[in-house]
């Protein structure tokens, strides 16, 4: 099993040397914009290189503690994706013209006629934003890293438990897929189960969250024995991926989820990932969903994307631009007076979920956005988040006690994996929360409490009943030994 390299041992004199390269260098390209850029472009200028300021000093303590370990901590891996939710579309406002951006992010924000200090002052919040988890996060982190993971399959269990994952996944992938009503397009795939009565719905909501709990554990057991099963985790990954984007009609985010935990159990189980090859590997990840995206906004027709990008130039993905649109919508609503009505439940939703079943919206906050401004929606657009869920309740301070906890809590779950990462279920339940962390910029700072409580705890309870029961290879050879000695004995 791979390790995590000893953190290089960096005095604060060093880091200090180092800190202050970074802000001298920061420094000089501000001093270069204000030159260069005039008054509306500036504006958006400084909370960029605000953002980009605060991830870089969080990096550079960061690896001052856990040294190659950087990518795969969780915090580091949620910053650098809260931090391009910040810059993607500070580069937007650059470079294009909001009035002839075209998807639906962009087309939304240019009917609010924002002007770029408006956009400005937003862009403010999502650095105040990056700023408290930054805090809360090294605040609670510590300095201890999982040196060495190393799970080791003493009875001879593994095998027989991954062919019940591969089976258990089946029988849902194929209730699933067998349950589904037809579906032609990217909308139909939220309605193809509409069709069901009350009972068949909630049986395929089983189904799905099964898949999603067995798919992180197949995943981790077959990594955990990876020198075994090297062909099949690559074969595993590529089908698991493909079957989400092609089954969902170009929906990523399942496929991102498989991605991202292939990531975070290759640096661990194999050997650490380097942040160059893993900046190589994000990238590329970036472009490819980005494309599917802008494809998938056509319903894949080639031509008609042609057209567009020919008219229009290539356009930026809206995906990027999901958390900025309805935090400045919210806050814009805030400082007009005009927020819908709100029941207060709404504020305890992330706990009130945890026994409610997934289809009672009256308090989730998705679906009150929904049908305060898109009430023709067939399912709700827009996702929302803590920067928009902070213009809900009590603004910015709002948003900093968030962004804090929010650190804490990752910083938390870290703690927590180090002391359990000689269990395979410890294991899986951070490489899920590391996979999944981009859910809480779109939905709640507790998120994961739904899926960890719902999803997980009922996959580890099954897999470890079901490996209670198994045979362990050291009592199958002591009864294949005992049934020889019979024989010879009637012999």
């Amino acid at each position: 099993m791979a390790s995590a390299r000893n953190p290089q041992v960096v005095t604060r004199r060093q880091l200090a040397i180092r800190l202050s390269i970074l802000l001298v260098a920061l420094a000089l390209l501000g001093f270069a914009c204000a030159i260069a850029l005039p008054p509306e472009k500036l504006c958006i200028v400084w909370p960029t290189l605000a953002a980009v300021t605060i991830f870089m000093v969080f990096s550079i303590i960061l690896r001052s503690w856990v040294g190659d370990n950087l990518l795969g901590e969780l915090g580091f891996l949620y910053l650098a994706l809260a931090v391009a939710y910040t810059i993607f579309p500070a580069f937007t406002f650059l470079i294009t013209d909001l009035n002839l951006a075209s998807g639906w992010v962009w087309e939304n924000l240019s009917l609010l006629l924002p002007a770029p200090s408006e956009l400005a002052v937003h862009l403010w919040r999502h650095v105040l934003f990056l700023f408290g988890i930054t805090s809360g996060y090294l605040l609670v982190r510590g300095r201890k890293t999982p040196q060495a993971i190393n799970i080791k399959d003493t009875e001879g269990k593994d095998g027989l438990t991954i062919v019940f994952l591969f089976g258990m996944i089946t029988i849902c992938v194929l209730c699933i897929s067998l349950m589904s009503a037809p579906v032609s397009t990217y909308i139909d795939n939220y309605t193809r189960y509409d069709h069901l009565s009350w009972f068949s719905r909630k049986f395929v909501s089983v189904c799905a969250r099964m898949k999603e709990g067995l798919y992180v554990a197949l995943i981790t057991f077959l990594f955990i024995n990876y020198k075994k099963y090297k062909l099949l985790i690559y074969a595993s990954i590529i089908g698991m991926s493909t079957y989400e984007l092609v089954y969902s009609f170009g929906s990523r985010i399942e496929s991102f989820f498989v991605l991202l935990m292939t990531i975070c159990l290759y640096h661990y189980f194999v050997k650490p990932v380097s942040l160059k090859r893993g900046l190589l590997v994000c990238v590329a990840i970036t472009v490819f969903f980005s494309a599917v995206e802008v494809f998938r906004s056509y319903d894949f027709d080639m031509s008609q994307a042609e057209i567009v990008a020919s008219d229009r130039g290539i356009q930026p993905a809206s995906e990027f631009g999901a958390v900025y649109f309805t935090g400045f919508h919210l806050y814009s609503e805030r400082t007009q007076g005009t927020m819908p009505p709100k029941e207060w439940p709404m504020f305890f939703n992330d706990f009130i979920s945890l026994v409610t079943p997934n289809d009672f919206v009256r308090w989730n906050p998705q679906h009150w956005y929904a049908r305060a401004y898109f009430p023709d929606a067939i399912v709700p657009p827009e996702t929302l988040g803590p920067i928009a869920d902070s213009a809900i309740w009590g603004g910015e301070i709002d948003l900093l006690l968030r962004s804090l906890i929010n650190g804490a809590f990752f910083a938390y779950l870290v703690r927590w994996f180090i002391s359990r990462k000689d269990r395979w279920w410890g294991v899986a339940i951070y490489v899920f929360c590391y996979a999944t962390c981009i859910m809480t910029l779109k939905y709640s700072i507790f998120y994961h409490l739904n899926p960890l409580l719902k999803t997980f705890l009922p996959t580890i309870f099954l897999i470890e009943m079901l490996r209670r029961f198994l045979p362990s290879r050291r009592e199958s050879g002591l009864e294949g030994g005992l049934m020889s000695s019979r024989k010879l004995d009637q012999s």
